[in-house]
């Protein structure tokens, strides 16, 4: 379980540092590997599937660390 928090956190900066790439190609007008628009689409999906593991985390808890 604490695994998948880690991972939750993992995605949600890397959510965050995507986004500011997009805002780094989008006011430089250049591409760094991908456009500004898919930076933003790379950004949303991390963020869902941050999203996704901290809910999983919360409601998927084992019945050994209950006790």
């Amino acid at each position: 379980m604490q695994n998948k928090k880690i991972l939750s956190n993992i995605a949600m900066a890397l959510s965050v540092i995507a986004v500011v790439m997009a805002a780094i190609v989008n006011i430089t007008q250049t591409t760094i590997w991908i456009a500004g628009t898919q930076w933003i689409l790379i950004g949303i999906a991390l963020a869902v599937y941050a999203i996704y593991l901290n809910c999983c985390c919360a409601c998927g808890v084992d019945k050994k660390e209950e006790k």
